[in-house]
């Protein structure tokens, strides 16, 4: 039986600090922060012009980012002058406005560290984390953008804030917190923002484009100026040439520990122009590949989606994009061969060919993707293992002249003239069908998507052939790659 949460009614005050607006424009929502250093509340304040006479509706929070289900219980201390209903379990605020005019609501986001280390990847990526002197916010955390509003963009204001704390906004490198600073709404989950006492900010050019870097001096065990600067200097670099893509503002990675797990582990999320890490341990090769796959979102995943929810093909938007990411890290020298087969045997073919899950349909990922790991890995490990397989093929229709990568560099000029005409709109399967046609038969790639990625019929290495030097093997039941010893695969992948 389902459990009902209550509705909670309040009847609060506060002053109001807005001068009139004029009702026919929607001026920037105005948002008012401030946090002491030293505890986990975080202070807002949003000033805003009712949409309506009658009420405003608020939703706090994204279950779609994060899955966070018990993220309203952060939102606290809500005030207004108005009367207000609360329905948490839709993370909703309704506003019922006594009065004409601009008006205030008030609140506390509680940024307090769970602690949990069985949640801690996700307690400490997707909800706001607030202890002494280390605050971490996306906008989204701390923001109840109004349902229906008519306003396109936010203002953020520090009204008070701890001196001399190093200070990152992503969307405003090297300012200040006391400078106000305006985002669009549809940017509030692509903006970072960290203050803390051990933030270590360095900055790089890639290709004449502004790199950030965001470390911690807490970490003790090891050096990750010396461990992130290859990526500085040959992956980052390598990725925009392998995309021919130099068209970019900015972009940033945010490499932090993990405050409440002591066991080896990363995770991390792609933002628009970013990329924000937590990890323990030592940054090792594994790290260093969620590093790599993470940034290198920046085309596929962010850039290029098929479809217009991110599940219905993320074999393309997390495979792909993995296949790419270790084609690139081979390229640039971070990855070696031994390296390279010990991916894509152990934490591919192994882990796929022995999943219980290996023949669930693409359309079932969705609703099982945040309560079972082996459907959160499905469409990695899927689409990862057809990508290998179909750069294969590409090679092997061409004469070695083509690759992966000429069909990808086709994709992304499609998607280009897509967000020319409009920048919301996104690939669809027949553009992936119309590009992949070019390489090899129309026919072809019509029955693999719909066999190995849609159905989720794995694929069957013993009738497929692959390029020269690469074999397939079968040992119980499971695909086994082998590359031969004068195969130089840093050559292969640098075409």
């Amino acid at each position: 039986m389902t459990r009902l949460l209550p509705v909670i009614y309040l009847l609060c005050s506060a002053p109001l600090f807005l001068k009139a607006q004029n009702k026919n424009t929607a001026p920037p929502l105005a948002y008012h922060l401030g946090w002491d250093g030293k505890s986990a509340i975080l202070q807002v304040s949003l000033d805003y012009m009712p949409a309506n006479k009658d009420s405003t509706v608020f939703i706090y929070g994204d279950l779609n980012f994060g899955g966070q289900k018990e993220i309203f219980n952060v939102l606290q201390n809500i005030n207004t002058k108005d009367k207000i209903k609360l329905t948490p379990r839709e993370r909703k605020i309704t506003v019922y406005h006594t009065g004409a005019g601009p008006t205030k609501i008030s609140y506390t986001i509680n940024g307090q560290l769970v602690g949990n280390p069985k949640r801690a990847t996700v307690d400490e990526l997707f909800r706001p984390l607030i202890t002494p002197n280390i605050l971490y916010l996306v906008p989204q955390f701390f923001m109840i953008n109004p349902v229906g509003h008519p306003a396109s963009e936010a203002s953020i204001q520090w009204d008070t804030f701890p001196a001399g704390l190093p200070y990152f906004m992503s969307t405003a490198a090297g300012a200040g917190p006391a400078v106000k600073q305006t985002i669009t709404l549809k940017q509030e989950q692509d903006v970072l923002m960290l203050m803390g006492a051990n933030l270590v900010i360095n900055t790089y050019k890639v290709h004449g484009i502004p790199y950030y870097s965001i470390t911690s001096k807490s970490d003790t065990i090891n050096n990750l100026k010396a461990e992130l600067k290859p990526f500085f200097e040959l992956y980052f670099p390598g990725l925009r040439d392998f995309w021919k893509d130099n068209e970019a503002p900015y972009y940033y990675i945010s490499v932090l520990p993990l405050l409440s797990i002591d066991k080896p582990w990363a995770t991390g999320y792609s933002q628009k122009h970013g990329f924000v890490m937590r990890y323990s341990g030592k940054f090792d090769d594994d790290k260093k590949r969620v590093l790599a796959h993470e940034t290198s979102h920046s085309w596929i995943g962010n850039n290029m989606q098929i479809g217009n929810d991110e599940f219905d093909n993320q074999w393309f938007g997390e495979g792909f994009n993995d296949y790419v990411t270790m084609i690139n890290l081979v390229k640039s020298g971070i990855q070696d061969k031994a390296a390279f087969l010990g991916y894509v045997n152990k934490n591919n073919l192994h882990d796929h060919y022995s999943s219980q899950v290996k023949n669930a349909p693409n359309d079932s990922i969705a609703a099982k993707f945040w309560i079972d790991k082996n459907y959160q890995t499905l469409p990695y490990k899927r689409g990862f293992i057809y990508a290998f397989y179909f750069d294969n093929q590409i090679r092997l229709a061409s004469g070695g002249k083509l690759s992966i990568r000429d069909f990808l560099l086709t994709l992304f000029k499609r998607n280009r003239q897509i967000h020319a005409a409009n920048p919301a709109a996104n690939l669809t399967l027949d553009d992936y069908i119309a590009a992949a046609s070019k390489f090899i038969p129309k026919k072809q790639v019509r029955n693999e998507i719909q066999t190995y990625l849609i159905k989720g019929k794995p694929l069957d290495f013993k009738t497929i052939r692959l390029i020269d030097g690469f074999k397939m093997n079968y040992h119980d039941s499971i695909p086994v790659l082998s590359i031969g010893k004068t195969i130089n695969l840093k050559k292969i992948y640098a075409q």
